[in-house]
C-alpha cells in the first residue's frame, strides 16, 4: 500500500506541475516556506497595519513557541535541571509522586509516563508496544508542533495485543510496511509522544516499569530493511528558549522555526512578511525602522492579552469543577487560531477529551474554598452514577498552598475506580467519600481521602470517559456530571446531576 502525501489538514498534496506554477505565481504555502525576498517593501505599512499585524503572528505562532520551548528544556539543553533525554529517543519515568516532591504541581499518580521527542525529517518512525492486559490502562499520546493532537493508541484500539504504529512527517511519500496497525502523520516535522501506563500503586511499580520496557522505536529503514536509508539531515543549530522567547525574541524564534512547519495561508504569510516573520520576509525584524518595531512588540502584547481573554472564556464549571477540555485534534479548532493558542496557554500537551479528562476544584457547594482547618467535606456518587469510563477513573488529593501530595498516616494520596470497589456503600448504594484532615471512623475509612489541615484541591481524572448517556461528553455539557463538594456543617442544597436526576437527559444545566 502506497501512502501519499498530504497536508495537515488532510487533503491531498499538489501535483509538481502545479507546485511549480505556484512558485513561479509567488504564493507562498505555510508560513515563511517555499521561497524568500518575494515581498512587497514597507511603504505603505502604517505602525496600526504592523501592530495589527503582529498581534495576528503572535496569534499564530504562540502554540509553536510553546511547544520549542519544552523541546528545548527538556531534550536539548542539557544543562537544564529539566533536561530528560535526546531526540529520537523513548525516556521512561518509573516514578510514583510523594509528599514534599520538588517542583511538583498536583501530580499524577494513577500512571507512569514515558515521552519520546520524533524528529520526522528523514523518514517516519515505527513505534511498537508489547501486550498490555486488558485491565491495565495504556495510551500513546502524539502532539504535533502546531499543538494539536495528531492520534492516540490505547486499549480500545490495540484489544490489549502487541503492535506498531508509524509515525509520519508532513512530506513523507511511501510505502506502509507490514505489521504497522495503525498510521499518524504530524502537520510538522518535529512530534512529541507522550505513553501513560497505569499503575496499581507502589507494589505495583516494577510490574508497569516492566511494561514501559516495551516501548520500542525504528526508524522505518531497520524496521523495513528492504526501504532506502535516507539522506542524512543537517545538523540544527538550536536556538536558545527562554521566557523572552515570548516577548521580545518572539519573531526570532518563530523565524527559527518556520522551516519545520505550516501554520498560516499565503495571504497571511505576505502580511507575516513585511513585519519580518518568516522565511519570505525580506527584511529581518532587527531591520526594521523603530518605528515599526516599536509596533510590531506592541502587536504581540496585544496578541498575548487577547490569548489571555480567551481562555478565561474557555472555563466551564459544573458543580464547582472545571470540566472544559479545549485541547484536541486541527479539526477541532476550525481554523480558529485563537481558541488553538488559549487552549494551549491553558493545557499545553493536554489530551483530547474523547481519550481522558482531568476535572480540577478547590470550591464546595456554596463557592467556598475548601479547607479542612475549617471544615469536613463528602463527595457522593450516587448508585450506578461513578464516574462513567472505559479504563478507569481516580480522584485526587493535593494541598492547596504548595500544589503537592498531602502527608497522612494511611499515606492515601487518591482513590479510584478498584479502590471504590472496597468503600462501604450507603443503604441506596451509593458510594460516599469522606475529605478531612481526621478519620471519619474505622468503619468508614475505606472511604476516606485524608485532606490537609489547610486549604486543598481535588483533581478527578477520567481514563477513557464513555461516549454514551451517561456521559461528561461532549465536555462541558454531557448527561454525567461530578457530583458537588459537600460541606459537613453547610445545610444540604441541590446541586446539578443531570445523570442522577434523569439518565436519559442529553444536557446538564450548568
Amino acid at each position: 500500500m502506497r501512502f501519499g502525501a498530504r497536508d495537515s489538514a488532510g487533503r491531498s498534496r499538489h501535483t509538481a506541475p502545479a507546485l511549480l506554477k505556484l512558485a513561479v505565481a509567488g504564493v507562498l504555502v505555510g508560513l515563511g516556506l517555499g521561497g524568500c525576498d518575494r515581498i512587497s517593501d514597507l511603504r505603505g505599512l502604517s505602525p496600526e497595519d504592523a501592530r495589527a499585524t503582529a498581534k495576528e503572528a503572535y496569534i499564530a505562532g504562540y502554540p509553536l513557541v510553546t511547544y520549542y520551548t519544552a523541546m528545548y528544556a527538556q531534550n536539548i539543553d542539557t544543562s537544564a535541571p529539566t533536561y530528560k533525554g535526546p531526540i529520537n529517543t523513548i525516556l521512561s519515568e518509573a516514578v510514583l509522586p510523594t509528599p514534599g516532591m520538588a517542583g511538583a504541581n498536583r501530580p499524577n499518580g494513577d500512571v507512569i509516563v514515558s515521552t519520546l521527542q520524533a524528529d520526522l525529517r528523514s523518514e517516519p518512525l515505527i513505534l511498537c508496544f508489547p501486550d498490555v492486559p486488558s485491565e491495565r490502562y495504556f495510551s500513546m499520546q502524539v502532539v504535533d508542533m502546531n499543538m494539536y493532537n495528531v492520534g492516540s493508541v490505547d486499549n480500545r484500539k490495540s484489544s490489549g495485543a502487541a503492535g506498531c504504529v508509524m509515525l509520519m512527517g508532513p512530506s513523507f511519500l511511501g510505502l506502509v510496511p507490514t505489521g504497522v496497525k495503525q498510521l499518524l502523520r504530524s502537520s510538522t516535522d518535529f512530534a512529541r509522544v507522550i505513553y501513560r501506563t497505569q499503575v496499581f500503586g507502589p507494589a505495583d511499580l516494577d510490574v508497569a516499569a516492566r511494561m514501559q520496557s516495551g516501548f520500542t522505536l525504528q526508524p522505518l529503514s531497520i524496521f523495513r530493511p528492504t526501504s532506502a536509508t535516507p539522506p542524512p539531515q543537517p545538523d540544527i543549530v538550536w536556538r536558545k528558549a527562554s521566557a523572552a522567547s515570548f516577548d521580545s525574541d518572539f519573531a526570532q524564534t518563530l523565524n527559527f522555526l518556520m522551516p519545520m512547519t505550516t501554520l498560516a495561508d499565503a495571504e497571511a504569510t505576505e502580511r507575516f512578511a513585511r513585519i519580518g516573520i518568516g522565511q519570505a520576509r525580506k527584511k529581518t525584524f532587527e531591520e526594521l525602522p523603530a518605528e515599526t518595531r516599536d509596533a510590531v512588540l506592541a502587536g504581540f502584547a496585544d496578541g498575548k492579552a487577547a490569548i489571555a481573554a480567551r481562555a478565561k472564556t474557555l472555563e466551564k464549571r459544573v458543580n464547582g469543577w472545571r470540566v472544559d477540555s479545549p485541547t484536541g485534534d486541527q479539526s477541532s479548532f476550525k481554523g480558529d487560531h485563537l481558541l488553538r493558542a488559549a487552549a494551549v496557554s491553558q493545557t499545553p500537551f493536554g489530551p483530547s477529551a474523547v481519550d481522558a479528562m482531568f476535572l480540577p476544584v478547590d470550591t464546595d457547594s456554596r463557592g467556598a474554598p475548601l479547607d479542612g482547618a475549617a471544615k469536613r467535606y463528602t463527595i457522593t456518587f450516587p448508585s450506578g452514577l461513578q464516574p462513567p469510563v472505559n479504563a478507569f477513573w481516580s480522584l485526587s488529593m493535593y494541598d492547596g498552598r504548595t500544589g503537592g501530595l498531602v502527608a497522612n498516616s494511611i499515606e492515601r494520596f487518591r482513590v479510584d475506580t478498584l479502590s471504590a470497589q472496597r468503600m462501604v456503600p450507603g443503604p441506596d448504594g451509593s458510594i460516599t467519600i469522606y475529605l478531612s484532615p481526621t478519620s471519619p471512623g474505622p468503619g468508614l475509612e475505606a472511604n476516606w481521602l485524608p485532606a490537609p489541615n489547610g486549604p486543598f484541591s481535588l483533581v478527578l481524572r477520567m481514563y477513557m470517559p464513555k461516549a454514551k448517556a451517561p456521559s461528561i461528553l461532549p465536555a462541558g455539557s454531557g448527561s454525567w456530571s461530578p457530583p458537588a463538594v459537600i460541606a459537613a456543617t453547610a445545610p444540604a442544597v441541590a446541586q446539578t446531576n443531570a445523570a442522577a436526576a434523569a439518565p436519559q437527559m442529553t444536557d446538564a444545566p450548568q
